[in-house]
Formats: C-alpha cells, sequence, structure tokens
C-alpha cells in the first residue's frame, strides 16, 4: 500500500495542506534535515542521470505540502524521483524531462513498482513548453482530471522540482578523482544533455538565472490559489575560483512572480570529501542544497 505520512485520525480538521497531526507538521518546519539515498546503490545500475536526488527528500515535502491523492508537476523529472515519491505515497504525479533518454529511465523504474490508483504520468518536453495549452493536448494527458484551469491548463496542488546547477557539470574539477571523473571512466553520462534547449548548456550565468527564472514564471498558472513550489538547488563554485549563490539569485528572480516562504537546508552525510584547495586555498566542500520554498499568492 501506498506509505501516507500518518496513520492517525486526529488531523486537525481544518488542515486544508496535508494529512499531518500538529506534531509531524511542527517537526517538518525545522530548517534543516539530513537525507543520504540508501537506494543509490541498489540502483546505481539502471539510473544513468548524473545528477539525481533522492525519493526519501521528495516524500517528506509531499507529505507536507499535499494530501493523499493530490497531484504534483515535476517540470524537470530527470530520472524519476520525485514521480516515484509520489507512486510510493499515493499522489498521482507528471513529471516533463528533456531528454528522451531520462524518460525511457522513468518509465523502467516505474514499471518496477506496484501500480495504485493514482495517476503517474512521465512526459518527454521542454519545460519551457508548459505554460501553453498545446503542450496539454498530448494524447496521455488530453483527459486528465486536472485539466480545470484557464484555456485548458491543468491545475495541480504541488510543484517540486531540481533544475540544472547552472553548466557545473561540464565543469573539469582539476586534477581531483571526482564523481564526474569517475562516472566518465565508467561510460556514465556525466552532464544531463546536448540538446540545444537543455539549460545546463548555457554558458552565461546571468543568462542561465533569467532563463530558468521564466521557466518558473511559467508555472504559475500551473498551481492551484496558495498552493507552494519547491525548487532544490545549491550555490556553487566555478572552476576559476568565484563562487555562484545559484540558490540566492534564484530566489530573487522567483520571487518576482511567486511569494518566498523560506527555505529547507538538505544537508548530505555519506558524501565523499574532495581535497579542492589544500594546502593554500579555503575550498568549501558543497554537501547542502537549499530546498527553495515558494507560494502562489493572489
Amino acid at each position: 500500500m501506498p506509505t501516507d505520512a500518518s496513520p492517525h485520525s486526529d488531523v486537525h480538521p481544518r488542515n486544508a495542506l496535508n494529512d499531518l497531526t500538529g506534531k509531524e507538521w511542527i517537526k517538518f518546519t525545522r530548517t534543516w534535515f539530513v537525507c543520504d539515498s540508501p537506494r543509490y546503490w541498489k540502483n546505481r545500475n539502471t539510473e544513468l542521470h548524473p545528477a539525481r536526488y533522492p525519493e526519501e527528500l521528495v516524500t517528506e515535502f509531499l507529505q507536507f505540502f499535499t494530501k493523499s491523492g493530490g497531484w504534483v508537476l515535476d517540470p524537470f523529472a530527470g530520472s524519476g524521483a520525485t514521480l516515484v515519491a509520489c507512486r510510493e505515497t499515493g499522489r498521482n504525479g507528471v513529471g516533463v524531462e528533456l531528454n528522451p533518454k531520462y524518460v525511457a529511465v522513468i518509465r523502467q523504474r516505474l514499471a518496477t513498482l506496484l501500480d495504485f490508483e493514482d495517476e503517474i504520468h512521465p512526459i518527454q518536453g521542454d519545460a519551457m513548453d508548459l505554460s501553453e495549452p498545446s503542450f496539454w493536448q498530448q494524447q496521455e494527458l488530453r483527459d486528465l482530471s486536472l485539466l480545470e484551469g484557464d484555456a485548458g491548463l491543468p491545475l495541480f496542488d504541488f510543484i517540486m522540482t531540481s533544475p540544472p546547477y547552472w553548466n557545473m557539470l561540464r565543469k573539469s574539477r582539476g586534477g581531483v578523482e571526482s564523481k564526474q571523473k569517475v562516472r566518465g571512466k565508467q561510460g556514465l553520462d556525466t552532464h544531463y544533455s546536448d540538446l540545444p534547449a537543455d539549460l545546463g548548456n548555457i554558458h552565461d550565468y546571468d543568462e542561465f538565472v533569467e532563463r530558468l527564472g521564466q521557466v518558473f514564471d511559467g508555472l504559475l498558472p500551473l498551481l492551484k490559489p496558495e498552493k507552494y513550489l519547491t525548487i532544490v538547488v545549491q550555490n556553487l563554485r566555478a572552476p576559476g575560483g568565484d563562487v555562484k549563490p545559484l540558490a540566492w539569485d534564484l530566489t530573487r528572480r522567483v520571487s518576482q512572480t511567486f511569494q518566498f516562504q523560506g527555505e529547507k537546508i538538505w544537508c548530505q552525510n555519506t558524501k565523499m570529501l574532495g581535497i579542492w584547495g589544500y594546502p593554500k586555498t579555503f575550498v568549501p566542500n558543497y554537501h547542502h542544497h537549499y530546498c527553495l520554498i515558494f507560494r502562489k499568492v493572489i
């Protein structure tokens, strides 16, 4: 059976956001948490995506920001963690992924899970197109019950995603035996794709932030009023040594459309440490990500 957050009957009757008790609600609001996916090694031979995030992380957010049976959108579906978590928690989901190779990976993963009453739809497409009614006229999506918004657009209960962290997957890590270099030696993907529409291939940082902001602008009509958007990103260090505060720059840009509600910091406790600046320069090991939480306020 899908795992819901709470088997209790003492959920407040006026709780219109989720199925949590007051104690469970308060626990989620702590602004940091540790999550290291135990599935990584189990799935390493089938998950080809070079920058996946844990299903366990997604589950926490689904259980707080949706009720069982709610509809969730992931515009950068990657290896399908959001859709897997939707299936395991009894939510419905649409995941949009630009690279058809990873869409096939998602479908393979979903095929190994038990089929519940939910609707899970991995779709090949460009996140830039999601505000266009024509996108939602694809055969698989045409008859969805959530197509109740303006001009044939769907309305979702929650949007959660992790977009490209600029073009960092294409940057050299110097002489260090980084995870990306190890993946390259194993014949695995070290970047998302070579597709022209892939935002991870944009060279200019400011252009990348603006283009990514435009994607999230287009998601506003797809989210129900007063509902939430969560974006998982990370600040990053360019090879030249300057740090790009992507989480903060993206917060500023997305706040032009959505109301910023705060962040939760996802910490990785088992990720290997790299010796990046020793013995002359401080270079941090980035083992945390920002889960930026926005709300649609009308």
